[in-house]
């Protein structure tokens, strides 16, 4: 069964079902532990689709488990307050 998720703003998001990614890096079923992990998660469809983590400051930062499967060129550009930069203590 797809899990829904809570979109900001209202609606919900419809995604795929756990099954399909098990095993396999996710955004929304299986995310690796960077540090914007426990942001709030926005999906992006006016963008073509694309899921983003909102940092402390309001700002959206592509979601590096979304980045990590995706191969449109361009697709980690975004304006950055530098949130997402990876910090010097975390593991690579």
């Amino acid at each position: 069964m797809a899990d829904v998720i809570a979109l900001l703003g209202g609606g919900i998001l419809q995604t795929h079902d756990p099954v399909r990614c098990a095993g396999q890096v996710c955004c929304i079923h299986n995310s690796t532990a960077h540090h914007m992990v426990a942001w709030p998660q926005v999906w992006r469809s006016d963008w073509g689709g694309f899921m983003e983590r909102q940092c402390p400051h309001g700002i959206g930062h592509p979601d590096p488990d979304d980045l990590a499967v995706r191969t449109v060129e361009g697709m980690g550009v975004h304006g950055c307050d530098g949130c997402c930069r990876k910090r010097k203590d975390e593991a690579p």
